[in-house]
């Protein structure tokens, strides 16, 4: 909605003596209506030269100045109208305020913000809590830019960006493959938005094949492949307006039928932008249902094997009583990145990341990315690779038409922890599925381990140190040379020197069993060979 709306509400009562032109005024109005700014400009001028002090023409003028984005000028004729010194302006200077602010004019917004608090009543209050965190976020703003990054946005290409709007939703633990969501058509009441896989090693772009005439968007993989969540408004079967929506997949029988995912995760209010855990144990989105800290939350549910557990909510160190989007959990599981319109920042929606060193830990205060990440204009959707510094986000900056994806490597100060293969490994098996250690081994026909293999070993310590929680069962297996008894013997001596390393390292629930050649792999003896775990 333009500012001149908002800005005739808060008109001053106020009458003077000369005619005022009210004939070319609202052919002035009608021009600035079909965006013929020009001609609505110059009547607006024909008027100011009789009326100076007829308040309609100067927000009509400053209406205009503002959509052409020339704020200074806006700012002039809002002060025509609005004085500072004029407790019965406060609301006027707020929009001077509010207008320096959301355009990045942050010196002139913390000025224009600090003469409102010297006036208005016990009433003015909750206002004034609003206009400290803004007056906050000027300051952070100021420092920010006075110390930015060295940063490069490099767009993605015309391969996965159009004219119309692309927004990056999720990246594969691997690397390899980027989920992202299209608006297809344009000019309609609810514009149509499907769901696209990028193929970054192919260079390949598809549709997924669960797209409809309706809207698919903000789509999220589960770290393993078998689960896809995603938005969707309006269906058959909605608890509320926009619920999440799961299709599970495996090789074996493909996809399974759209489900709703139930009443412990949607709400009958709005539900979106959701995004798994690493672990797998969590399913993490926005609603805006009630009982949270503001208007839109970060929750989350625990996903067990009876099924999506009862929504928790992140609490008041995350979520603020404005508007939380976007959450992404980075593979590390320590990191999560989010947009916020609530915490200090630079603008409506900021990006900002919060830590924890275990995962059994809560989420610590979150810090905002800093400038250029953010800037006056609103960020949002931030993923980044398993690499921990590679990161896609979209922007509306430049491109192929409107919001396009860029991609760019993140400050050392906010990147996640890059995860090693083993980990990659690891949060990419099935439940119950075995993790072959590959860089294990022992001398030939021993149980004494190659000192090269201690560098896995300690790979999968660090990642049993932030997962306390974890249970595994280390496992030595041998090929079928030699008798039965000796290779099962073998293999119990192996577990338990794996097994007696690990439990030296970590506090975690661990357990060893020699399977001996009872378990092969397939018909390559030094396959068979091996140490591996399963998570229990």
């Amino acid at each position: 909605m333009r500012i001149f709306i908002l800005l005739l509400f808060l008109l001053p009562t106020i009458s003077f003596a000369q005619k005022k032109d009210y004939k070319t005024y609202d052919k002035a109005v009608k021009y600035y209506n079909e965006g013929n700014n020009e001609k609505a400009k110059k009547l607006a001028f024909k008027i100011l030269d009789k009326s100076a002090e007829w308040n309609k023409p100067n927000l009509l003028l400053a209406s205009i100045f503002a959509s052409e984005k020339n704020i200074e000028k806006a700012a002039e004729f809002l002060l025509n109208v609005y004085s500072e010194d004029n407790p019965d302006d406060v609301k006027g200077i707020e929009v001077v305020a509010d207008l320096y602010y959301t355009n990045g004019y942050y010196t002139d917004a913390l000025y224009y913000l600090a003469s409102t608090l010297n006036h208005g009543d016990d009433n003015y209050q909750i206002v004034s809590m609003a206009t400290s965190l803004k007056m906050k976020s000027c300051k952070f703003a100021i420092e920010a830019i006075k110390n930015p990054t060295d940063i490069e946005f490099n767009n993605i290409g015309a391969l996965i960006n159009s004219e119309m709007s692309e927004y990056v939703n999720a990246i594969s633990v691997d690397g390899e493959k980027l989920l992202f969501t299209r608006r297809i058509e344009a000019n309609k009441e609810r514009d149509q938005e499907d769901l696209f896989l990028y193929d970054i090693s192919e260079q390949s772009v598809s549709s997924l094949p669960f797209n409809t005439e309706y809207n698919e968007g903000a789509i999220t993989v589960s770290a393993d492949g078998s689960m896809y969540v995603y938005t969707a408004c309006d269906r058959v079967n909605s608890i509320g307006g926009c619920d999440l929506y799961i299709r599970q997949y495996s090789d074996e029988n493909g996809w399974t039928k759209e489900y709703n995912l139930g009443k412990n995760v949607n709400s009958k209010m709005w539900e979106s932008q959701a995004c798994f855990s690493p672990d797998g144990k969590y399913l993490y989105f926005i609603s805006s249902r009630n009982g949270g800290e503001g208007q839109e939350d970060i929750w989350r549910s625990e996903i067990t094997k009876e099924g999506f557990l009862k929504a928790e909510n992140l609490g008041s160190s995350i979520n603020t009583s404005k508007a939380e989007m976007s959450p992404f959990l980075h593979p590390d599981n320590l990191t999560l990145y989010f947009a916020s319109e609530g915490h200090v920042g630079m603008g409506s929606d900021d990006l900002f990341l919060s830590r924890r060193t275990k995962t059994d830990e809560q989420w610590n205060t979150p810090k905002n990315m800093g400038f250029p990440i953010n800037t006056h204009n609103s960020e949002n959707s931030l993923i980044v690779a398993s690499d921990g510094k590679t990161a896609y986000y979209t922007s509306d900056k430049s491109g192929h038409g409107q919001e396009d994806i860029f991609v760019f490597e993140l400050p050392k100060q906010v990147q996640a922890e890059q995860i090693s293969n083993l980990e990659k490994e690891i949060i990419s098996q099935k439940e119950g599925e075995e993790v072959v250690l590959q860089n294990v081994s022992f001398a030939s026909n021993s149980a004494e381990i190659n000192s090269a293999s201690y560098i896995e070993l300690d790979n999968l310590i660090d990642y049993l140190i932030k997962n306390p929680n974890l249970k595994i069962e280390i496992q030595g297996h041998t090929d079928d040379v030699g008798s039965e008894f000796d290779n099962q013997r073998l293999s119990e001596k192996r577990a338990k020197v794996v097994f007696e390393y690990l439990s030296s390292k970590v506090a975690n629930t661990l357990s060893f069993k020699g399977y001996g050649e009872i378990q092969p792999l397939g018909e390559n003896k030094a396959e068979n060979r091996r140490s591996s775990f399963v998570i229990q």
